[in-house]
């Protein structure tokens, strides 16, 4: 009986956490496709505005890492719908923005408050859902925001064309309105913790460290390499102080003890390895149709928009068959998939057909389903229950670093070819070895992430998601 109720509550919460991440995928697959148009109402070149992308999922890594201590010192409730409060006003503020400054301001407003909402949402959710519900609620939730990533550039490309750019965050309020309702009726109060102090020192050395290196990523090929290279290390020396710093705190805002989970640790990296080429490769292949191939604004939307048939096929070949399976079987073929499925554009060429290229998206977007799906499953079902907070909180965290390195890479390669060979992108093709060596780079990531499949117990994972009446020890969490 209590159970039963503990699922009714976790489905209510499954729908309000997949509606807030459809929302925040929403508008990072909407603005891919419009970035060209905002870039030439602004009259800049196009990769000078890409931190409208990574400023915004930057700023999400960043609520990401403060969400957890607001909630636990403030309440989940309070927090969780404040955050939405915040990213309906700053929505409001980017579809008014004057120039391009202002426009990555109410973004990054955007993403911070995206960011807090996100890993609430999931820390609830994981505290109230049964875990032997866990592989079929994620496929499920999955197939909600699966829709984004199709909706996203088509819903950017007619509204854009039709409407104007600034339309895109005006036709998104009443969704993220509903959202915040269904959570003031839906969401419960949970019992308050003793307060902790908040560690102030990790969160600015943290945020400045990587920051910084995003930062050098997309401005390689822009700036000075001199500045960059103090930058960067600079950068390097603020990250490995960061983790001196955790190590030796006693609240500290990452729990580095919780990386000693074999599952968890490699995982992430495998996810984080998936995620780059979902949000990199998307960020560059809509500016690739466009700029490099020479597709219009809604032929490029459709085209784009093939990523989530191929993302929802997956889904419940996944929820049904992991419980007999485990992990490593859609893992290790979604990311070879994933891996030649974006290097394979470096093949293409403006006579290549667009159903051809809608083909690639489609397999990208299968290919990522596939891992990432049983990936996660495998990720949290592996946590004690002291760290499934924590956990949280870390995944969503990884999540979007690599999809801001995702970003920053391709523009990096970009930026980069474009200073020896073309040095403007604006109102001319560039030239596609260009492009092509994008995609080589970034197919090569997912490829090198088969390594760290070695690290995961595939026979463990399987036995850990089988037996729902089992709770991790913390002997058994530190034996990993």
């Amino acid at each position: 009986m209590i159970e039963n109720k503990s699922y009714i509550y976790g489905i209510r919460l499954a729908i309000i956490y997949s509606l807030v991440w459809f929302i925040d995928l929403l508008d990072a697959s909407t603005l891919n496709v419009a970035l060209a148009a905002i870039a030439g109402a602004f009259h800049i070149d196009p990769t000078h505005a890409e931190w409208a992308i990574v400023g915004f999922l930057l700023s999400m890594t960043i609520g990401i890492s403060i969400s957890g201590w607001l909630g636990d010192n403030y309440g989940t409730r309070p927090i969780f719908l404040l955050s939405q409060l915040i990213y309906i006003g700053s929505s409001i503020g980017c579809g008014f923005s004057f120039n391009i400054s202002s426009l990555i301001f109410f973004r990054v407003l955007q993403g911070f408050a995206g960011g807090m909402a996100i890993p609430l949402g999931m820390a609830a959710l994981m505290r109230a859902m049964p875990q032997s519900h866990w592989a079929k609620t994620t496929a499920c939730m999955n197939m909600v925001t699966l829709f984004a990533p199709a909706l996203g550039p088509l819903f950017g490309a007619y509204v854009t064309s039709l409407l104007g750019w600034r339309w895109i965050f005006f036709l998104k309020l009443p969704l993220s309105c509903f959202c915040f309702l269904l959570s003031v009726f839906w969401v419960e109060k949970e019992a308050k913790q003793a307060r902790t102090k908040f560690d102030w020192p990790g969160f600015i050395l943290g945020g400045l460290s990587l920051s910084g290196i995003l930062w050098v990523f997309s401005e390689v090929g822009k700036s000075h390499f001199t500045f960059l290279l103090i930058a960067a290390l600079v950068s390097v020396f603020l990250g490995i102080l960061f983790i001196k710093i955790e190590k030796s705190s006693t609240a500290p805002l990452i729990p580095l003890s919780i990386f000693k989970n074999h599952h968890f640790a490699f995982g992430n990296l495998i996810q984080s390895a998936a995620n780059t080429i979902f949000l990199g490769a998307n960020f560059l292949i809509a500016l690739y149709l466009q700029k490099g191939l020479g597709l219009d604004l809604v032929s490029t939307g459709w085209v784009m928009a093939t990523i989530t048939p191929g993302m929802i096929l997956m889904q419940p070949l996944v929820g049904k068959f992991y419980n007999k399976l485990g992990p490593l079987p859609f893992i290790i073929p979604g990311l070879i998939l994933l891996s030649l499925s974006t290097c394979a554009f470096a093949l293409t060429s403006p006579s290549t057909s667009p159903y051809t290229l809608g083909a690639l998206v489609f397999c990208i977007g299968a290919a990522s389903s596939l891992a990432q799906t049983a990936n996660v499953t495998s990720i949290f079902s592996s946590l004690s229950h002291q760290y499934k907070g924590a956990g949280s909180s870390l995944y969503s965290l990884f999540k979007q670093i690599s999809a801001s390195f995702g970003v920053a890479l391709s523009t990096m390669v970009l930026s980069f070819g474009m200073n020896l060979h073309h040095p403007s992108l604006v109102d001319q093709a560039a030239s596609l070895s260009i492009f092509h060596y994008c995609f080589i780079v970034l197919g090569s990531i997912p490829a090198i992430s088969l390594i760290f499949c070695l690290f995961i117990n595939n026979k463990k994972a399987l036995q850990q998601i089988t037996q729902p009446s089992h709770i991790p020890t913390e002997a058994e969490f530190s034996a990993e």
